[in-house]
């Protein structure tokens, strides 16, 4: 039996003929084997894991290089499962003794048993960050998924599929792998992809899998190329561009270059189940929906800049460079309307908002409803923002059944035309409802600022918004600044 067979019969389990529906399953993804001649990827030293009494393949990304932000360098550590009909007794054993640790989101059952080992038990799958402070080790990370099982079926033998198994498969920088009729790409649990995608005008085609890509920091362009800056599509870990009917499920993203996946000038698309792991230089943006018809859900997304884009500018490449002049003017926006994320769990880590409402985006964007999901780590924007020195007026945004668990509640701005942006636009129609907060409220910030009675925010309602059970009745109780380009505010 090969690997990829028994990976299948892994996952598959809960589908076998004559298999009680309610039996107990557990899901433990097969080991990738040799890590060596993948940069930045390794087993976890500093953590390990098992699921009632059984060991699982604990994944590290890192940098080999300091950046500015620090958190590349150390990276993090990472490890899926799935299970169902039972508890998951989960036991993680660290490198050194825990001096301190924190979950979140929290879950159910949590025990120290002892000075290196955590007891987790779960009844139901859930995402999760451990931070734990390891003695003479610091500060470290470990991202935790406790799944579902899958109910689809992959067929190794189907022509339109590409299935890989576990182990390193590298296809470089760049990488399309819808050509010559394959319409899915399975990444089985314990498959390390080391590639960066770039897939414009495709239909129907699907990513799918408990697979990783690992992709090193390494654009699909070269640095020292002075016309590809580091946002550009050629920089980015992986770039759809005028497509149709798009699936991506189940995977998980180490060690982007930058954009982690963006979806520019595509319709209907759903996003599920993707653990976006960040851990990258500046720009490690999470997803980027500068789309139409977008469903996204039950993701953990973390970066060190926006988490989620709304709508913003992205690389048109429709004309040949020959000077930044002509980058510039291949950077184009789009429009965008029936945007839907929910169930997702955001951790920031330095920079950028959770929801990005507007990065200098042109065109219209229009009907946006953000639901049920959980913001864990403050950054320097904090939830919900926007960078606006773009044309585009943002308008019909519910955002609703909110938890916060820091003090950085919003950061929405107005600037003028900028390098990448015509200006003039702004935010209409803005729904806050059901928003819990875990600070004070004298500490919640951070920032509303229009730019003039045209371009600004108007027909703002903040509805049952809460920070330690205290109802927000107005800005004054809270650190929030504002200036007069706010226009009907309503606190309920």
């Amino acid at each position: 039996m090969n690997y990829l067979h028994f990976a299948l019969m892994l996952t598959l389990a809960a589908l076998t003929p004559g298999r009680a529906e309610d039996e107990p399953l557990l899901i433990i993804h097969p080991s990738p084997g040799d890590l060596s001649t993948v940069e930045g990827l390794e087993e976890s030293p500093l953590f390990d894991l098992s699921v009632n009494g059984r060991d699982t393949f604990v994944y590290r990304g890192f940098e080999l290089e300091f950046n500015k932000y620090g958190f590349a360098r150390k990276g993090g550590s990472y490890v899926s499962f799935a299970f169902a009909h039972a508890e998951a007794v989960v036991e993680i054993t660290t490198a050194r003794p825990i001096t301190s640790f924190s979950i979140k989101p929290l879950v159910r059952k949590v025990e120290q048993t002892s000075p290196t080992t955590l007891r987790i038990t779960l009844d139901q799958p859930a995402k999760f960050l451990l931070t734990a402070e390891l003695e003479e080790l610091g500060e470290n990370w470990f991202i935790i998924s406790a799944e579902a099982p899958p109910e689809e079926k992959i067929d190794p033998d189907d022509p339109t599929v590409l299935s890989l198994g576990p182990g390193v498969h590298d296809f470089g920088r760049a990488w399309d792998p819808f050509v010559d009729g394959i319409k899915t790409l399975h990444l089985s649990g314990g498959a390390v992809v080391t590639a960066t995608l770039h897939c414009v005008g495709k239909d129907g085609i699907r990513i799918i899998g408990n697979g990783l890509f690992a992709q090193a920091f390494r654009p699909h362009a070269r640095r020292e190329d002075p016309l590809q800056a580091e946002w550009f599509g050629d920089a980015m870990g992986a770039f759809f561009r005028d497509c149709r009917n798009l699936r991506f499920e189940g995977y998980a993203v180490i060690n982007s270059p930058s954009y982690q996946l963006e979806v520019a000038n595509c319709d209907d698309i759903v996003i599920r189940n993707l653990k976006l792991l960040g851990f990258g230089e500046n720009n490690n943006d999470g997803v980027h929906l500068y789309s139409r018809n977008v469903l996204l859900e039950d993701c953990f997304i973390a970066g060190s800049d926006d988490r989620v884009c709304i709508t913003g500018l992205y690389d048109s490449e429709d004309r040949e460079v020959k000077t930044l002049e002509d980058q510039t003017q291949r950077i184009t926006g789009t429009i965008v309307r029936d945007i839907h994320v929910r169930d997702t769990i955001f951790w920031g880590q330095k920079n950028g908002g959770d929801i990005m409402l507007t990065w200098n985006g042109a065109q219209t964007c229009d009907n946006v409803l953000i639901e049920d999901c959980e913001s864990i780590g403050a950054t320097n924007k904090g939830f919900l923002a926007s960078k606006h020195g773009g044309s585009v007026f943002v308008t019909n945004v519910t955002i609703r059944n909110i938890r916060i668990h820091h003090d950085r509640f919003l950061s929405l701005e107005i600037n003028p035309a900028g390098v990448w942006g015509a200006g003039g636009g702004g935010v209409r129609n803005l729904l806050l409802e059901n928003i819990r907060i875990n600070a004070d409220p004298a500490d919640v910030g951070i920032r509303i600022l229009g730019l003039n009675d045209v371009g600004s925010f108007a027909n703002l309602i903040f509805r049952q918004v809460t920070m330690n059970g205290v109802l927000l009745q107005g800005f004054g109780q809270t650190d929030i600044e504002t200036n007069p380009f706010i226009r009907n505010v309503i606190f309920e």
